[in-house]
């Protein structure tokens, strides 16, 4: 397999967790990017512009990620996500659990477009709108989702799952201040003792520490 992103964490690190916890071989592509403004979104990223614009990258909806299987593209993040997690049996052990994961993995997609209009007010009003993110909103959002799972070493089920790592993706990568966003799930019982058993995980510890050290 070959996933192929940019020289960041971003929308392909929730999949290359999964790839780490399943101990796949796979080859990690990655375009170089310089972010200029980060409000803007503005950046040089000249290869991947380069092979969009020789219609390279028509397979993979001009987009990126994409995961190459054989001589397959799958694009879209999500669809990636799932894709992994089912071929490596983190996906539950039937429909019904699979169904629950995904719903987990759409509400934790929620919490994430929240937290990105947060980020989007205004200087004056963003600290503060920062602020009661992390002590009121974020807390409630996972008390509310912390009800529909199943116990303390996995949301799903007796077996590790794609909604375990993506709920330790947002806890641990996704914001710009983890210390703020583990503090959170203090009243969550659950979600913690997800976030830490996957914090302490062998595989999960081995990618962190010889992945690339990117700003993003």
């Amino acid at each position: 397999m070959k996933l192929v992103y940019f020289n960041a964490r971003g929308l392909a690190e929730t999949s290359r967790f999964l790839l780490a916890l399943a101990n796949k071989n796979y080859e990690d592509y990655r375009y170089p990017i310089q972010i200029l403004d980060w409000e803007s979104h503005n950046s040089i990223k000249d290869e991947f512009d380069s092979d969009k614009n020789e219609g390279k990258l028509i397979y993979s909806l001009n987009k990126l990620p994409y995961l190459q299987v054989e001589n397959r593209i799958i694009p879209q993040s999500k669809a990636i996500e799932r894709y992994i997690a089912k071929r490596f049996n983190m996906m539950g052990t039937n429909d019904l659990e699979a169904a629950v994961i995904d719903s987990i993995c759409e509400y934790v997609r929620d919490i994430k477009d929240a937290y990105q209009k947060v980020k989007k007010t205004n200087n004056i009003e963003r600290l503060q709108a920062i602020n009661i993110w992390f002590l009121e909103t974020l807390p409630n959002k996972l008390e509310s989702l912390e009800i529909i799972m199943d116990n303390t070493n996995h949301a799903v089920g007796n077996y590790l799952s794609l909604a375990d790592v993506v709920l330790y993706s947002l806890i641990i990568q996704f914001f710009d201040d983890v210390a703020r966003a583990y503090e959170a799930t203090g009243n969550t019982i659950k979600i913690r003792g997800i976030v830490n058993k996957l914090q302490e995980n062998k595989y999960i510890q081995n990618w962190i520490n010889i992945r690339p050290k990117t700003p993003f």
